[in-house]
């Protein structure tokens, strides 16, 4: 086993996260790697870190480009690669030492194009809580459909790079994953499983997340992106069907759940009454999907005032 396995790494003003992702990286215990280092326009030391690096380890190159956001950085560092297979790791992030040996071994005994990983988030208090990347082994989406809405993380997983020859992240745009990876595994010939938290994600504090943004409602706009390449490029109604319920999974329930954690409650009704239009514009049908159908109760009750109108009484529920 000596496939080439490129790993591109987007940076942008991490100085004190960047040393120990690259570290993680020069580590694994699978050697043929080109590490692709893309410096986003950083303002820190963080390219004088990566230069440092460079020194030392003949595998990395550096790409720096002036400031695109996270999905450009991805798509720069894609056109670089030369590798057979692709993985992404952020900056801030790391990654165990097996977690490229492991996968790559597992993908090519099942010849798939992608393998899959479970997940660790780091919180600043050095508690680590489990993200399973799916429940499954291998198989693949026409099998499965179930396998295009899995955990949609662009970083636990490893690609042939093949498939990204017509599609790329969308630059300047939120949920750059979700508009993304599930055309990934739609395109993969067989998905498969390893069944170890190899990758670690740190969870930062003073995020943003509990902020009010009204770039949050462009998750619509990422699941039809998804969509419309699946329908142009032959899925069938299975797959047209599964996709549908991101709009559920994503919009009505994860948006629904950000949007009550607001830092700002004077808000809330505001953005749930333009979430509710956002869903009824791009899946009116909504009630008749698979996935709203068979919530539990308590998201039904939710579910069923979100469409009354009663963004009150959701919150009540929520709030108590």
């Amino acid at each position: 086993m000596n496939e080439l396995v490129s790993v591109v790494v987007p940076i942008y003003n991490v100085e004190k996260y960047l040393p120990k992702c690259i570290d993680s990286i020069i580590g694994q215990t699978y050697k043929n790697l080109e590490i692709i280092l893309v410096n986003d326009g950083s303002k820190d030391r963080s390219l004088e870190i990566c230069k440092n690096y460079m020194i030392r380890d003949f595998r990395i190159k550096i790409v720096d480009k002036p400031n695109g956001g996270l999905s450009d950085a991805r798509n720069a560092g894609i056109k670089q690669a030369s590798g057979e297979y692709i993985c992404f790791v952020d900056s801030d992030d790391f990654i165990k030492e097996k977690m490229i040996e492991d996968m790559l071994t597992t993908l090519l005994k099942a010849n798939s194009d992608i393998c899959v990983c479970d997940m660790e988030y780091l919180y600043d208090n050095g508690d680590l809580k489990f993200a399973s990347g799916g429940e499954f082994k291998e198989g693949s989406v026409l099998d499965n459909p179930d396998l295009m809405i899995i955990n949609n993380s662009a970083c636990n997983k490893l690609y042939s790079l093949s498939l990204f020859n017509d599609w790329l992240f969308p630059v300047g745009k939120y949920y750059e994953d979700l508009a993304t990876v599930p055309v990934l595994l739609y395109k993969a010939n067989k998905i498969c499983k390893v069944n170890e938290p190899y990758y670690v994600y740190y969870q930062r504090s003073g995020s943003i997340a509990h902020s009010a943004n009204s770039k949050i409602f462009e998750i619509y706009e990422a699941i039809n992106r998804c969509l419309e390449y699946v329908k142009i490029n032959g899925g069938d109604a299975r797959l047209i069907a599964k996709l549908n319920s991101l709009y559920i999974i994503h919009g009505l329930d994860l948006t629904t759940i950000r949007i009550k954690d607001f830092d700002d409650k004077s808000l809330r009704v505001e953005y749930l009454k333009e979430n509710m239009k956002y869903l009824n514009k791009y899946y009116p049908k909504y009630e008749e999907d698979g996935y709203y159908r068979n919530c539990n109760l308590k998201k039904k009750i939710i579910f069923k005032l979100l469409k009354k109108g009663k963004y009150n009484l959701v919150l009540k529920i929520y709030d108590r």
